[in-house]
């Protein structure tokens, strides 16, 4: 073996140890995805309620335009 693949197979040995981590490392990374998920989901759930609101409330307020539309032909019609 030359210099050159002496130093290739370090760098690759030192690169397969950096790989391997402890269990507590596992631990976090698994938490800090529960926590992202869970900011995700709650974006998610969020953002559709409002919609839903903005859409249920623009719904009320035609509602409420018809219907004083109705009144006010009503009260002006003459018979």
């Amino acid at each position: 073996m030359n210099a050159y693949e002496i130093e290739q197979l370090e760098k690759q040995m030192r690169a397969g140890n950096r790989l391997t981590l402890p269990y507590e490392a596992w631990a976090d990374i698994a938490r800090l995805a529960r926590q992202e998920r869970a900011r995700f989901v709650g974006k998610i759930t969020t953002d559709f309620l409002a919609g839903a609101l903005a859409m249920i409330a623009g719904v009320a307020r035609q509602m409420r335009r018809t219907a004083a539309d109705c009144t006010d032909a009503r009260l002006r019609h003459d018979h």
